[in-house]
């Protein structure tokens, strides 16, 4: 048996960053990084299981590298996510801060999880103020969800499962290359989706773009991403691994 792998080609441009957490993707605290060279850090109670990365609501998060993207308002963005859990309210899924350690940045920007007042999900975004792109859901049902947040230089969109859930104002703060938290909050910026400093629950795919995903685009990645069950590989599907 021969197994050759080839490139998946995902919809929309190349991605910057592709985490999967499969198999030996993630090797001691390192998540590797299978679309570049932005491979990120496990900290504190995070722990690969089952081809997902189990965060315990404690201390345990994902940093990234500081990263190309979101700068000056330059050029567009687009984070996708897969996620589950049960519990609201919950620290974020992801957010973009100027410092590598929860809680420590000064700009930050871009929660994505839960308000405070609602204990429903959202997507948040900042120009001189805290702005949400809010669903009618919590989405803490214990099933897979697919997430994705998208930013142009003026509007922020949320979508959930590939659907368009809503929009609100967008903006941009860093002059500089910022850091992705994934399971951690990047400050306590007065959003209301940062309240609680650490997720609790799984995730097992992020996704970083710098470009704004077209519809059609977030449709099929999140077609393709729920047609994977977590506990087979992401790996193996976005590479199309062929026996013969």
């Amino acid at each position: 048996m021969l197994l050759t792998i080839q490139t998946f080609a995902l919809a929309g441009s190349n991605p910057l960053l592709k985490y999967t957490f499969d198999g030996n993707t993630v090797q001691g605290n390192t998540v590797k990084d299978i679309a570049g060279k932005n491979d990120g850090t496990i900290n504190g109670g995070a722990k690969q299981i089952n081809n997902a990365i189990e965060f315990d609501g404690k201390d345990g998060y994902i940093v990234t590298p500081a990263l190309e993207a979101r700068i000056a308002g330059k050029v567009g963005f687009t984070v996708i996510g897969r996620f589950k859990t049960n519990q609201v309210p919950n620290g974020p899924l992801w957010m973009w801060g100027d410092n590598a350690k929860p809680s420590s940045s000064s700009a930050a920007e871009g929660p994505v999880g839960w308000r405070t007042t609602t204990k429903l999900f959202a997507a948040g975004f900042y120009n001189n103020g805290h702005f949400y792109a809010d669903a009618k859901k919590d989405y803490a049902d214990n099933n897979w969800h697919v997430i994705a947040q998208v930013g142009d230089t003026a509007k922020g969109y949320l979508y959930v499962d590939g659907d368009l859930i809503s929009e609100t104002t967008a903006g941009y703060v860093y002059a500089a290359n910022p850091y992705l938290l994934i399971g951690a909050r990047t400050k306590n910026s007065g959003s209301e989706i940062d309240d609680t400093e650490y997720f609790k629950g799984a995730i097992d795919m992020i996704l970083v773009y710098t470009s704004t995903l077209s519809k059609d685009e977030i449709m099929q990645i999140s077609k393709e991403a729920l047609s994977v069950s977590p506990s087979k590989s992401l790996v193996a599907f976005w590479g199309q691994i062929k026996s013969r």
